[in-house]
């Protein structure tokens, strides 16, 4: 706890970017990864692998769960999550009809590609 407590002291006390870099004193370079942020309007998705008012198989495409992480609205309602290859789909769970495709919403830890 002392220990994080001065790296944290050292950190603010200091207004060069070396000082930032808590790696630099054990001869490890730092740098800092330019982050690129596309908006949701000029993100493009492709061709949809399905069709909206589908009825999935069950069991055959991957429920999203944790939906909060991948930066999409909790579901609510009966509808839920479903991967389908690259995809984000709104699925209503009882029918398995999809509702909706909301790739465009998932934030960038959404694993596609």
């Amino acid at each position: 706890m002392l220990r994080k407590l001065i790296i944290c002291i050292g950190l603010f006390a200091s207004g060069s970017a070396q000082a930032q870099c808590l790696t630099a004193n054990t001869g490890a370079g730092c740098a800092t990864a330019k982050i690129i942020s596309v908006p949701q309007s000029q993100r493009s998705l492709g061709p949809p692998p399905v069709e909206i008012g589908a009825i999935l198989p069950r069991g055959k495409y991957s429920m999203v769960l944790n939906a909060r992480w991948y930066g999409l609205p909790v579901a609510r309602d009966g509808w839920v999550y479903f991967r389908i290859e690259e995809d984000v789909y709104r699925v209503d769970y009882r029918t398995m009809e999809v509702l909706e495709r909301a790739t465009a919403e998932a934030g960038r830890n959404w694993p596609s590609g």
